[in-house]
């Protein structure tokens, strides 16, 4: 295939064609590769994100053949970190020449913004639990594996990437039993105690959590499963979370937050982010989910989880299920989902190299 690779025009709005042809190949090549079609980026969020560049930088492009749009690729990077950078590339029809350019062309642009740790998700829709031990490539931990056999493995392979980490994709059907939810809520808050109150909040962040809120997310960088992936740490402060805010609002998109607040200290040790997608027939996905590595122990990862799913089912009735993504590793929080309905929809592969 004969095809050049031109930087993405953002455009003024989502309404415009060329965007919106950007945003269908994106989901039409996640949907291949994953075998879920619950994930479909709305073009409104995805150009907010492109467009606003405060704190998170993301550089798209686009692969032309014949003026045919074939292939999509974007790298990110959070302006608090000094090396990482996170690739994504998109398909469409599939070819492992052409991702392997598209890989070759954002190493190369993160080469000249002094970006050193690069990483990249490459998803599979393959149980390892039905392939034989020689046909799956396990990161160092052990937990968990993709498919070796798979292209875009093999392409990850030859470009000298290393599988750090796999992450499972689990989804919370609307239609499941939700007593199991407030039994082990009801559970969990018992073991916590009365020093943890879970609050819940959705759209802008109260005031009085404000600042709470912004540094427990910036623990997400350093306190959850990275296998072996090297995570730089990020800031976060008031003014961030605001400005994500207002990043967010006009787009539809609501955010909807469970946390818990430690009385003696006030501080938020744990939280959950549900993100409901402006078209609310929609699934929500669930973004972070954390508890503070220092408040271990008392349940509060259940806590957060299971209110922030039964709020859920009162405030977003349309929207027919809830995606999450967890770390192989992170047998805690699979076994809280497992027992609360979430089923694994597929698998994706962390990978890493240094640039």
């Amino acid at each position: 295939m004969n095809f050049t690779i031109e930087p993405v025009a953002v455009p003024a709005t989502a309404d415009d064609g060329a965007w919106r042809s950007y945003v269908a190949l994106i989901n039409r090549a996640y949907e291949r590769d994953s075998g879920s079609a619950l994930l479909p980026w709305d073009p409104s969020v995805l150009l907010s994100q492109y467009a606003v560049r405060t704190h998170r930088v993301i550089d798209g492009f686009v692969a032309l053949a014949g003026g045919e749009l074939v292939g999509a690729a974007s790298l990110e990077y959070d302006r608090s970190t000094a090396r990482d950078v996170e690739f994504a590339v998109a398909t469409d029809p599939a070819d492992a020449e052409l991702h392997d350019a598209l890989l070759a062309h954002l190493e190369r642009h993160a080469r000249e913004l002094g970006r050193s740790n690069a990483s990249a998700y490459v998803s599979s829709p393959v149980d390892i639990r039905t392939l034989s031990d020689d046909e799956i490539l396990r990161p160092a931990s052990g937990f968990g594996g993709v498919p070796l056999a798979a292209p875009e493995v093999q392409t990850m392979l030859a470009r000298g990437y290393s599988l750090g980490q796999v992450e499972r994709c689990s989804v919370y059907r609307r239609t499941a039993d939700p007593s199991p939810l407030q039994a082990r809520l009801d559970a969990a808050s018992a073991v916590a105690g009365p020093d943890y109150e879970a609050v819940w909040w959705s759209g802008r962040t109260p005031d009085e959590y404000v600042d709470a809120y912004a540094y427990a997310i910036s623990r997400m960088s350093t306190d959850i499963p990275h296998g072996e992936l090297e995570v730089e740490e990020q800031t976060w402060d008031a003014s961030r979370v605001r400005a994500r805010e207002a990043r967010v609002e006009p787009t539809g998109e609501t955010w909807a937050i469970t946390a818990v607040v430690h009385h003696p200290t006030g501080r938020i040790v744990a939280f959950n982010e549900l993100v409901i997608p402006p078209d609310r027939t929609q699934a929500t996905m669930n973004y972070g989910t954390i508890a503070l590595s220092d408040h271990r122990g008392h349940r509060l990862g259940t806590i957060v989880k299971c209110l922030g799913l039964l709020r859920w089912l009162e405030f977003a009735p349309e929207s027919p299920a809830v995606v999450t993504f967890n770390a192989e590793e992170n047998r805690y929080m699979l076994d809280v989902n497992e027992a609360v309905g979430f089923t694994p929809s597929h698998w994706e592969g962390a990978w890493s190299t240094q640039l």
